[in-house]
């Protein structure tokens, strides 16, 4: 994002008396395609399917061209550098729909980074594209490219020297002044090594949180590796397939209860492949922080949230249905010595919670799978205790990938706050980026409901 908002600036400065109407444009392009690449990082790798890494890498240059075209043509103040800008618009395009039907995944790395340099130096060559510019450009492309790679700190290195072997052309052909070359030098190697560093250290990471994930699945169900790393990748499509042909009502409670049981250990995969993606470790880090003193997870899975909080000493509830997933939680639960409540009922969830109540009740992916969500709120806000936290998210409805995700036509913030629930959402949840809203209600504590009733 830094390096956007740099060249975005650059480009500016670069027009020769920009008028105040192109401007505008130009910085919400620029806006909007920072908001845009924010969370890149979190999809394009960790991941233990090997194909998102390009479908996401695909996917993302969709808008780079985008945002390149708008912002190109709006900077470009000759009819030359319009020409340039469509010129590099295309090529884009070109490399994006090839990668996407032709190029191997384990190429898509060096693939992109060939077409990128390429073009950049054409620019360079073109005489349109500043110096500086292009230095920033190679150093974005260079990050990508790196953050795409299998081996990131040898990919670091290779186009480190790439980058410089294209400025040191550059600089016999044009014969520029050679400190306005230390600069794009610098700034190449120096966001080249910073991102393999960063990678390399994930990728380890990630390879332990996989090998983990393993062990534990293969003690718990019995299967090979390969039949595992082959549930990882295809259980989500199994679900699709599954929710289209059982063909249920979404009124039909019973029905559906038996669905999820029937499906748990496909579940079972699902959630274990999901939750070895970088981007939701992220998010449940992020999650972890409002947990305080006993807490519930509705719609638990296999456990992850519970199992953490349980290591740090809090009180934990795990409720789901009566599955695999559920044997496995346990499992994990008994091996790691950890106390854990288990409930499949509501009636015995509600009576467990009459006589302590809960200080904190996550549930997430959960509540687009339930038909009544107007209820599934009441009853889970009852067994929040005064001055407790509810944290919970609710997709937007069924999706190619996701049919069984129900459409729930509920104003959430205007329910949860006619219950005298708080809204306690930060900016970045109050603006979503993504399908699912998350919201955080705070129950108010007894001395504060005393005082707007004496009031």
């Amino acid at each position: 994002m830094l390096l956007l908002a740099t060249a975005a600036a650059i480009c500016l400065k670069t027009t020769a008396a920009p008028a105040m109407t192109p401007t505008i444009p130009f910085l919400l392009a620029a806006i909007a395609l920072a908001a845009s690449l924010y969370y890149t990082p979190d999809y394009l790798h960790l991941t233990v399917d090997p194909s998102k890494s390009l479908r996401w890498a695909v996917r993302i240059r969709w808008r780079i061209i985008g945002a390149a075209l708008l912002i190109g043509l709006i900077a470009a103040s000759s009819l030359s550098g319009r020409v340039a800008v469509a010129a590099a618009a295309v090529w884009l395009l070109a490399a994006n729909l090839l990668a996407r039907r032709v190029v191997p995944a384990h190429f898509a790395a060096l693939w992109f980074a060939t077409t990128d340099l390429l073009l950049l130096f054409g620019l360079l060559l073109w005489g349109d594209l500043d110096l500086t510019l292009a230095g920033i450009l190679l150093a974005a492309a260079v990050h990508v490219a790196v953050l795409m790679s299998e081996e990131p700190l040898f990919w670091a290195l290779a186009l480190i020297l790439c980058c410089w072997l294209l400025l040191v052309l550059h600089f016999m052909q044009q014969y520029g002044p050679l400190p306005a070359y230390v600069f794009p030098a610098s700034l190449i190697m120096i966001t080249a090594l910073a991102t393999g560093w960063l990678v390399a250290r994930t990728q380890d990471q990630n390879e332990a949180n996989i090998a983990a994930a393993m062990q534990e699945l293969q003690e718990f169900t019995g299967y090979s590796e390969d039949r595992i790393r082959e549930l990882w990748a295809t259980s989500n499509q199994q679900l699709a397939r599954n929710w289209q042909a059982a063909a249920l009502a979404e009124d039909d409670r019973e029905r559906l209860a038996q669905w999820y049981r029937d499906n748990s250990e496909l579940y079972l995969f699902a959630i274990s492949g999901y939750n070895l993606e970088y981007k939701r470790i992220r998010s449940n880090m992020k999650v972890l922080k409002f947990a305080r003193g006993s807490t519930l997870d509705y719609g638990a899975g296999n456990g992850e949230l519970l199992l953490e909080l349980a290591r740090r000493g809090h009180r934990v509830t795990y409720y789901d249905v009566e599955g695999v997933t559920m044997r496995f939680a346990r499992q994990r639960a008994q091996r790691y010595g950890l106390a854990m409540d288990f409930f499949s009922t509501k009636e015995a969830l509600l009576a467990a919670a009459h006589k302590k109540g809960f200080d904190t009740i996550f549930s997430f992916d959960v509540l687009e799978h339930l038909p009544d969500l107007p209820g599934e709120l009441s009853f889970l806000s009852s067994m929040l205790n005064s001055g407790g936290l509810m944290v919970f998210d609710v997709p937007a409805g069924s999706t190619k990938a996701h049919p069984m995700h129900l459409n729930h036509n509920l104003n959430v913030l205007a329910y949860m706050r006619a219950k005298g629930l708080e809204d306690m959402r930060g900016l970045s949840l109050r603006i979503p980026l993504r399908k699912e809203e998350k919201y955080v209600f705070h129950a108010p504590s007894a001395s504060t409901v005393d005082q707007r009733s004496s009031a």
